[in-house]
């Protein structure tokens, strides 16, 4: 009797399904630097010198997969930021890439907060390392009159398909839910809902990169604008290409373009007007000794257009932002590096760092041109 007990426990353990063990991988980045930062010029009082210490892009992460049978695989992400340098300005839970989908032969499935194609694309031709600090020059293709666009933000409340790569070409269709649809006009009906498409595609092969894509945000300001209850709408509409080729000597040279269209309507003002902003940079790295490298890059706004613009109302909105950049590899995860950055404004412009800026309350003035430069660390684990 107990041998058939026995047999009968064993052919059980045989035949029961077997599920797979999701596998969670933790990883992160610290990345602090030393800076000394200052904006000077134009009719605006000086921003005098400081020296502070900056976290750029701090992280830490947890992903994993389980095995669903049959080529599918359940994915999952829970990314968050924090401040190296103990502040505690955009730390929390999941602030960043966070995610739950499913993976197979037909592509990738993902829900949550996302980064696409378009907004890669800035950090795969960007040099800084991990695309962080003050001299990321998205200040540049990623706003329009002073206001960043979200292309290079993650979204939330996202749902994206991306394709199974074929040799190295993948496509990608991503969209942002408005959970925010409130009315604008009680009398007409009409109400605006703050919500955001994405169409992309990109090529990766050996040592050749590009990406193009095209955005469309629906009332990205309107549906902020509690205070005006009529007829109120509002779109921005982004194009971008890129590419990045490194050459078999160790040097890469990379180019992006950006062209914003931003279009405000207001029954109420009696307002239907328009700007619009092309961007672009360009930028250059020489890899040497193994674990070093030097790099310079080069981006560009360029003046505003458009029916706002009537009656010179954009004249001198150009500016533009350079970065010079060294990198020295202690070992596959450390990394020393150095940089000097300066974004040079035109008299009517007030740009400043896209990222840890000077003027987070106003404060760089119109034809100010802020700079700084720095040193620091970035651990990979």
């Amino acid at each position: 009797m107990q041998k058939k007990l026995i047999a009968l426990a064993v052919a059980g353990l045989v035949s029961a399904p077997v599920f797979a063990q999701t596998n969670v991988t933790v990883y992160g980045v610290v990345d602090a630097t030393v800076e000394s930062v200052k904006a000077s010029g134009g009719d605006a009082a000086e921003i005098k010198r400081r020296t502070r210490v900056t976290s750029n892009s701090s992280l830490i992460g947890f992903r994993g997969t389980e095995d669903l049978g049959n080529g599918l695989s359940a994915i999952f992400q829970m990314e968050s930021a924090f401040q190296a340098d103990g502040s505690s300005n955009t730390s929390g839970l999941a602030t960043r890439d966070t995610f739950v989908g499913l993976k197979g032969g037909f592509g990738t499935l993902q829900l949550g907060k996302l980064t696409t194609i378009m907004r890669t694309a800035g950090a795969k031709v960007d040099f800084n390392p991990g695309a962080t600090g003050i001299g990321f020059t998205a200040a540049t293709y990623g706003t329009i009159g002073g206001i960043k666009t979200g292309l290079d933000e993650r979204i939330n409340n996202s749902v994206m398909y991306t394709t199974p790569g074929f040799s190295g070409f993948i496509a990608q269709l991503a969209y942002s839910a408005g959970e925010n649809r409130r009315s604008a006009d009680q009398n007409a009906g009409e109400s605006v809902n703050s919500n955001a498409y994405q169409l992309a595609a990109a090529y990766e092969n050996g040592p050749l990169y590009v990406s193009a894509g095209y955005a469309l945000m629906k009332d990205p300001l309107a549906s902020g604008l509690s205070g005006i209850a009529t007829g109120v709408s509002d779109e921005l509409k982004n194009a971008r290409i890129a590419a990045k080729y490194t050459f078999p000597s160790n040097t890469s040279i990379s180019a992006l373009y950006d062209r914003a269209k931003y279009e405000f309507e207001s029954s109420a003002l009696g307002l239907d007007t328009d700007v619009k902003r092309n961007a672009w940079m360009v930028g250059v790295e020489q890899k040497f000794g193994g674990n070093q490298a030097v790099y310079l890059q080069y981006a560009r706004s360029q003046e505003l257009k458009g029916d706002a613009c009537d009656n010179d109302g954009c004249d001198n909105t150009e500016f533009a932002q350079w970065t010079l950049g060294y990198t020295y590899a202690l070992s596959k995860r450390t990394m020393v590096k150095a940089y000097y950055t300066r974004i040079n404004n035109e008299s009517n412009s007030a740009a400043d760092f896209y990222l840890s800026g000077l003027g987070s309350n106003g404060l760089v003035g119109d034809g100010q041109d802020p700079n700084g430069f720095g040193v620091g660390l970035r651990h990979s684990f």
